[in-house]
């Protein structure tokens, strides 16, 4: 607790010195008389104090301890005043973590306290993964006359921690595995258990497959094909990309972060069904030393790996990092928010040009827009096509393929159209990062929703994520549309 006086009454103690000192030379009863005005502040103000008895309590409470990233959550700071004393004047601010932006509201407040009173200060701020401990309020109370002032920090009871919600400590995605761990049925023949179709008999056919009432009635031999069975295998790829570590508004979390807690939430949910599960990330440096790659330099987690838990996570952590930081890459800049956070560039404030990612010079197909930078068989962000080629070359023949990205450019929708072109089953979960609110974000939201049409025609799933809709919703609803997915 610290106690301090401001002298505010200065010029009153230099008005009743001159007052006085001019009524006594001109001998001016009506100057001396004067002299009461002025020395009435300054007596005011010397016994004004704040009450010795004076203290209060403080209570802060979240409407949601443990929300998903870029959830809005509301913080209420409570202060009571529990003394016997009026307190005229109370200030308090509450210790917002750096990391956290207060988009709505404000974290001070100011009020007028009788006995037993008590108000609150509500705000807003914006979820980041992790956790983040706030910092004890600090109280100001001061004398009515504002001569005293008393500050001291007070400990909080109630909620001290705001945590989003980790994928590891998370429940995974619905009561049960979206999924199906083992085995499904394809829609080509071969060995399996339920029928498909018939064809000519060839030499070398098993004699079990023969279709032996068949060739009772005809005397002809024809071969029997089942659905095939293939071993589930999914590959869980995340863009994070510079071009998508946009916000939609100052202090929210950007697209690629959000979508890396998408895909390290898809992961652990089908690692909890025992689905075998590998893992790609674009954007990442495959140089670093503690992130994991595969043939290629682009990031990779083979699923078949006895430690692929352990590494993914890694990976993931990794994702997260580059992500959280828009000012990870030369080619972005990081703009001050009025909070005095860094705020990143908001995907409205990117206008693409025509020797920029994403440029959209033309209206034709996805795939005509994207520029060379940004087609996987042409140069690309991760080493070019040549390491977007190892990659693909690592993918199990039966995956099913989860791409998360925010489509802030073409990119994405090539890569789409290669996979699908492979025989791949794709499914994109895309965050939204647009803002509707200016033109540049109502056009960002158009050029978008092209790119969610065009990944549409190509035959894949595309599930648009709405940072208006639960997280959950969406991440079941990436889930369902796999193959052997559960629809209900």
């Amino acid at each position: 607790m610290s106690r301090e006086r401001v002298y505010r009454w200065r010029v009153g103690a230099v008005a009743a010195g001159a007052l006085v000192a001019l009524g006594l030379l001109y001998a001016s009863p009506l100057l001396l008389a004067a002299t009461a005005i002025p020395l009435g502040y300054v007596v005011y103000g010397a016994v004004s104090s704040v009450p010795t008895d004076a203290a209060v309590a403080v209570e802060r409470s979240f409407d949601e301890a443990t929300p998903p990233p870029g959830e809005t959550v509301t913080v209420r700071l409570t202060v009571e005043n529990v003394s016997e004393a009026t307190l005229p004047d109370l200030r308090v601010v509450d210790g917002v973590p750096d990391d956290l932006a207060v988009v709505d509201g404000s974290a001070r407040g100011s009020f007028v306290l009788r006995p037993g009173e008590s108000a609150t200060v509500a705000y807003d701020v914006v979820a980041k993964r992790g956790d983040f401990p706030f910092a004890d309020p600090v109280v100001r109370l001061r004398s009515l006359g504002a001569s005293r002032l008393v500050t001291e920090t007070v400990p909080a009871a109630g909620e001290g921690e705001l945590s989003s919600l980790d994928p590891v400590s998370a429940a995974p995605v619905g009561s049960t595995t979206p999924v199906s761990a083992g085995t499904h049925p394809t829609d080509s023949g071969g060995e399996g258990l339920e029928f498909h179709s018939t064809r000519e008999y060839r030499p070398g056919d098993s004699i079990s497959r023969i279709d032996w009432r068949r060739f009772a009635k005809s005397k002809e031999l024809s071969t029997v094909s089942y659905r095939e069975e293939r071993a589930v295998r999914v590959v869980v790829a995340v863009d994070a990309r510079p071009v998508g570590r946009v916000r939609p508004r100052a202090g929210a979390p950007t697209a690629a972060s959000l979508g890396g807690y998408a895909a390290e939430r898809i992961y652990e949910t089908l690692v909890n069904g025992d689905v075998t599960t590998s893992v790609a990330a674009f954007g990442v440096d495959g140089g670093a030393s503690s992130v994991p790659t595969g043939a290629g330099p682009i990031p990779w987690v083979d699923g078949e790996r006895a430690d692929a838990t352990a590494v993914a996570r890694t990976l993931f952590d990794a994702v997260q990092r580059v992500a959280d930081d828009p000012g990870a890459s030369a080619a972005e800049s990081t703009a001050a928010s009025t909070d005095g956070e860094p705020a990143g560039p908001t995907l409205a404030d990117r206008t693409p040009t025509a020797g920029e990612a994403g440029a959209t010079p033309d209206r034709g197909t996805a795939g005509d827009r994207a520029g060379p930078a940004n087609r996987p068989d042409q140069a690309t962000p991760d080493g070019g096509a040549d390491a977007v080629e190892m990659l693909l070359s690592q993918f199990p023949a039966t995956a099913q393929v989860v791409l998360v990205t925010p489509l802030a450019d073409d990119w994405p929708v090539s890569l789409v159209r290669r996979l699908r072109r492979r025989g791949y089953p794709v499914v994109v979960l895309s965050p939204d990062a647009t803002g509707g609110g200016s033109l540049g974000g109502r056009v960002a939201g158009h050029e978008r929703g092209v790119r969610l049409a065009d990944v549409s025609a190509t035959g894949a799933a595309a599930v648009d994520w709405d940072r208006g809709d639960p997280v959950e919703r969406s991440l079941a609803a990436a889930l369902s549309r796999l193959p052997g997915g559960s629809r209900g």
